[in-house]
């Protein structure tokens, strides 16, 4: 009887799934679940019967990520948790589990037993011994360190606690590769968190990637308009005339112009480059404009910048850091509405307001069925929002 669950959220030996109370119990804990199918919720029982590790307890959890516009789950654990699991194969066994003094690298190749400087290592090795068995693992910096977008200096940096222990982070990760070697067919298939923070934003990058690729073969496909109207097959058709004699007046002046380009291009060469910078400052001016209306209509509806950047990659297939202007401003005019609501509910101006902000916008869709989409959408970005910084935390952790 000592061994009987004392809660009803514990797993009994003979349970087959999780019962309708554990997985209220989980849902609540962690609300991403609610969209997990019920194939995921088995996968995700069947890990946790398998390796013993307390799902209420936070031993053990499933993470929903998204890449390419899908949805999928990863279950991931702690490194206590890895080695708890580790632990109990090789008592199973009747097998012992043992380290060797952990090697830290630096850029040169010197091995350190203990990091005392200040820059990141630059690998890290770790050897396991299960039985009379040795199985060494090295996890590399440059593989498994995170760098994500920092929102306020607009730059990448390092995320969790990869800045503040770099060493300990590192070692977590090739301790785990470690112990998966000595261990696989308890711990396949399972991650510890501090693997999973380069993947995030590997995934991250290839989206991005993909998008800037789309719009590039997009616009690659539209054809070129010159300054007259005509399309730039239609001048080069134009100017392949090698005949002695033109035949009308009009393509004798294409063939002068044609003949005269060279100088004509010198000669205005200055001018363009000088009319091509105050365009591009203009553009530039423009676009700060824009992601500076983003950001306080972001800041006044407590949107972080993960919740903005995937309202950019639902409504334009693009970063908010590779967004235009345009679609910038468009973003800034759908969010507006719902900000005015927040600070002043109460006030009828936003009323009034919304029908002019929303006439500044490039889609031509029927303003009141716009803001409501976009009002829900931007509700949706504020859940994702809270749930990614809950993940964070336990990311970190």
């Amino acid at each position: 009887m000592a061994d009987a669950p004392v809660t009803w959220l514990a797993i009994r030996e003979n349970q087959k799934a999780f019962e309708d109370q554990q997985l209220r119990a989980l849902r609540a804990a962690f609300p991403d679940l609610v969209e997990a199918s019920p194939a995921q919720l088995g996968i995700f029982f069947h890990y946790c019967k398998a390796s013993g590790l307390d799902p209420f307890g936070r031993q053990i959890y499933m993470i929903k990520r998204k890449s390419r516009g899908e949805i999928r789950w990863t279950i991931q654990t702690g490194i206590d948790g890895y080695r708890l699991i580790a632990r109990r194969a090789a008592d199973r066994a009747g097998q012992s589990i043992a380290y060797e003094d952990f090697v830290w690298y630096d850029a040169e190749g010197g091995e350190h037993t203990v990091w005392l400087r200040d820059e990141p290592p630059a690998a890290c090795r770790v050897v396991v011994w299960r039985g009379d068995s040795r199985f060494p693992a090295v996890a590399h910096w440059r593989e498994y360190a995170p760098k994500v977008w920092d929102y306020e200096a607009q730059e990448y940096k390092l995320g969790g606690l990869w800045p503040q222990m770099p060493a300990s982070q590192l070692s977590k990760v090739a301790e785990a590769l470690a112990l998966r070697r000595a261990c696989p067919a308890d711990l396949s298939g399972l991650h510890v968190d501090e693997e999973m923070h380069a993947a995030d934003v590997a995934e991250f990058r290839e989206g991005v990637k993909a998008a800037v690729a789309r719009l590039r073969s997009a616009k690659e496909q539209r054809p070129v308009e010159s300054s007259t109207g005509q399309s730039a097959t239609g001048v080069v058709d134009g100017e392949v005339v090698e005949s002695a004699e033109p035949s009308s007046d009009a393509e004798a002046e294409t063939a002068v112009e044609a003949q005269c380009a060279p100088e004509a291009a010198e000669s205005s060469a200055a001018g363009n480059a000088e009319d091509r910078m105050a365009s591009a400052e203009n553009e530039r001016d423009k676009l700060e404009e824009a992601r500076a209306r983003v950001r306080d209509a972001a800041q006044r509806l407590g949107l972080g910048f993960d919740a903005v950047n995937d309202r950019c990659f639902d409504d334009f297939e693009v970063s908010f850091q590779d967004a235009t202007a345009e679609q910038l401003s468009e973003l800034a005019d759908a969010l507006a509405p719902t900000a005015d609501a927040t600070d002043s509910p109460s006030d009828g101006a936003s009323d009034s307001e919304a029908p002019g902000r929303r006439k500044g916008s490039a889609r031509k869709a029927a303003p009141a069925k716009k803001t409501a989409k976009k009002t829900v959408a931007a509700k949706k970005a504020t859940a994702r929002a809270t749930k990614t910084r809950g993940t964070s935390v336990r990311a970190a952790k």
